[in-house]
């Protein structure tokens, strides 16, 4: 079967039963994980056969890749690789820091992952899992680069605001210079009329005039 064979998707309601009888034959949680189904990235067939599929959990900027099944045991490096080029987009989107995984096969070490050291564990996101188990860990990018970029980007927010702030102040001071040049305009309009009016009929100003 060739790689321009196979499709890497994410899992839908549509998959499920297929999901459910792969879970099953590899002995993983049924229930819990049909809650989970969004999680799921699949390896599919062109004749849409389910091949193999790993969860990757995600809390704040932190991922963990769980729950790995596969249909054909001898496949499974060549299909977890073309899995693992899918997650690696899907984290990269989501711009997460770092990857967790319990996951025992060596493909993981070989990809990067590395066994958590204790200060590490003190970073693993509580609904990951028992921190006191043995976890590998990848990291994808420096935590104080992506504070680094947040606190630009807060700091660019901030500028934008206050531009925009002051443009609609300018454009306040634009408007009631503009009401108030209105309004003089007539007055000065109503006064011509006024003093036109009086002085074709002068007898306007003097009291019983005819």
């Amino acid at each position: 079967m060739n790689a321009s064979e196979l499709t890497v998707r994410r899992a839908t309601v549509d998959d499920l039963n297929g999901l459910k009888q792969l879970w099953e034959r590899t002995r993983l949680q049924v229930l819990d994980l049909e809650r989970r189904l969004t999680e799921f990235q699949l390896l599919v067939s062109n004749e849409s056969d389910l091949l193999g599929a790993i969860g990757l959990h995600i809390e704040g900027k932190q991922g963990q890749l769980h729950s790995e099944a596969f249909t054909q045991p001898e496949q499974e490096d060549r299909f977890r690789a073309q899995l693992w080029e899918r997650l690696q987009i899907v984290a990269r989107n989501h711009g997460l820091v770092r990857l967790w995984t319990q996951e025992r096969s060596p493909f993981w070490q070989q990809a990067g992952f590395g066994g958590a050291s204790p200060e590490l564990l003190k970073k693993l996101p509580s609904g990951f899992g028992d921190a006191q188990a043995y976890w590998l860990a990848l990291q994808l990018k420096e935590e104080n680069l992506v504070a680094f970029s947040l606190e630009q980007e807060f700091e660019l927010f901030q500028a934008a605001q206050k531009e925009e702030s002051e443009r609609l102040r300018r454009l306040g001071r634009s408007l009631k210079n503009i009401v108030m040049a209105l309004v003089g305009i007539i007055l000065a309009i109503g006064l011509f009329f006024v003093a036109r009016m009086l002085l074709r009929n002068p007898s306007f100003l003097t009291p019983g005039g005819h």
